[in-house]
């Protein structure tokens, strides 16, 4: 009984000091202490980083509003988002949302004051789809196209959340499945000992793993962050950086993953230190543009604070 509660008591205190955080981490348990309130990262001993304003891991650039803006919107949106891409349509008549339940591309609407027929292939008029002037197939088709021109406009919103989504989580799961570089990693460090490399020699591998990590992390919550932003010159400098980013982060990706064993174990520690220091750089020149624009408050979002 006193055990639970001194627990209830550390518990009560830690949760109203804004200077005191419990570490996220699996199991963890642990109490992070900070001489001033902020959004910035801190590390625990158990290895946890994480943002210690709002608890989440660490997620630059993206700010924690757009953050917790973002994971709302990915948890309710997401399946809802990607089903109604690939089942639905709208009618090109008065843009009513239908779903196609049968195999027949004899699409009528269902809205009692529209009741168009179209076909559901290329969104044109069905009427001439059963006579001669049949012209499904061309896809520059006047009447298919305006309908097409149109289904794309009222699906902008969509495709474009997706098209960041679609990105952030493919570059989660990639983070995910680079873990076991580090199985990878530790087996060549152990031939190269054997080979009479010092342990402090090889560590240059595991380096490039938790930089290849950052990065992966740093691109993931850039999609985030570039969802919200409006279109403008500093929304095309930070494209060009996460671009660059990007291709020097698959770069080393790749390397790590299918060059590794056939480099030369002499050539070997230049080449992946090249190889991590570069995409390093290409991170830091990101994320400092990124903390300029805050700074300078010159990013322009598309949501209001």
């Amino acid at each position: 009984m006193e055990k639970m509660y001194r627990k209830l008591i550390m518990y009560s205190f830690v949760e109203s000091n804004r200077l005191l955080k419990w570490c996220p981490g699996a199991d963890c348990g642990k109490v992070i202490k900070v001489q001033h309130f902020e959004a910035r990262p801190v590390t625990c001993d158990c290895g946890m980083t994480f943002c210690f304003e709002c608890s989440h891991e660490w997620h630059e650039p993206v700010n924690c509003r757009l953050l917790r803006l973002w994971a709302k919107k990915c948890s309710d949106d997401s399946e809802t988002a990607n089903w109604i891409n690939a089942n639905t349509k709208e009618c090109p008549k008065c843009q009513v949302t239908i779903e196609k339940d049968g195999g027949c591309n004899h699409m009528t609407c269902k809205n009692s004051a529209c009741k168009a027929e179209f076909c559901w292939m290329c969104l044109g008029p069905w009427e001439p789809h059963g006579s001669a002037w049949y012209s499904c197939n061309r896809f520059d088709d006047s009447a298919a196209k305006q309908a097409r021109d149109a289904q794309e406009r009222s699906r902008a919103a969509l495709q474009r959340y997706l098209h960041y989504y679609n990105r952030y989580i493919n570059h989660q799961h990639s983070l995910k499945l680079e873990n076991k570089l580090y199985s990878m990693v530790d087996n060549k460090m152990e031939q190269m000992q054997q080979a009479n490399f010092s342990w402090i020699e090889v560590q240059y591998l595991r380096k490039a793993v938790d930089v290849l990590g950052e990065c992966r992390r740093t691109l993931m919550y850039t999609y985030a962050f570039a969802y919200y932003l409006e279109r403008d010159n500093q929304t095309v400098i930070f494209e060009d950086n996460q671009r660059d980013l990007e291709h020097a982060t698959e770069q080393l990706s790749e390397f790590l993953e299918r060059d590794l064993e056939n480099e030369d174990l002499v050539t070997l520690k230049q080449r992946v230190q090249d190889k991590y220091r570069y995409v390093d750089q290409r991170r830091q020149v990101l994320l400092k543009h990124c903390a300029e624009g805050t700074e300078r408050d010159t990013w322009k979002y598309t949501v209001q604070f």
